[in-house]
């Protein structure tokens, strides 16, 4: 039931809060500017963590999501999921990951692709695109670990939603 209300009150937002074309987000703490004109959100909660907003009536396409890994156990990183991450796009030292993981998910996200990393206050943020899939990482010094995933929005774009941090 409590989904059901946050859907509706998201819905609403999106029709009566939203300065032009953008609407204001903030999940885990962090403050985002999405694009307005979602036709339905929805959070995954659990262990999952994500929150998932879709830009069109086609299932699975034209998709926004956001999820939290700060506490992601999904793989064995070896060290904090953040610590990982920012070992597979800053190429920082990180003696307690698990090396060889490092190497698989660098090749995956780094390897090959269009990529820009850049710092903004005390994050450090992550762009990968795979041509029909993009991804923003956002990278706390304090642990905090998101995953941005669009299918239909570029990196200037992706990079937008998170200039407000």
């Amino acid at each position: 039931m409590f989904k059901i209300g946050l859907i509706a009150v998201a819905l609403s937002l999106s029709v009566a809060v939203h300065a032009g074309n953008r609407i204001e987000l903030l999940y885990s703490d962090l403050r985002f500017s999405i694009p307005a004109g979602f036709a339905a959100v929805g959070d995954i909660g659990d262990s999952q963590n994500m929150l998932i907003f879709r830009y069109g009536d086609e299932l699975g396409k034209r998709f926004l999501a956001f999820a939290d890994m700060t506490h992601d156990e999904t793989l064995e990183y070896g060290c904090p999921a953040a610590t990982f991450f920012e070992a597979v796009f800053f190429e920082t030292a990180a003696a307690d990951c698990d090396q060889t993981l490092i190497g698989a998910v660098h090749e995956n996200f780094v390897s090959g692709r269009d990529v820009a990393t850049w710092t903004q206050d005390s994050y450090s943020l992550a762009y990968s695109d795979h041509g029909n899939k993009a991804f923003l990482f956002v990278i706390g010094k304090d642990a905090k670990l998101l995953k941005i995933d669009s299918d239909f929005l570029d990196g200037e774009s992706l990079k937008r939603i998170a200039e407000d941090l």
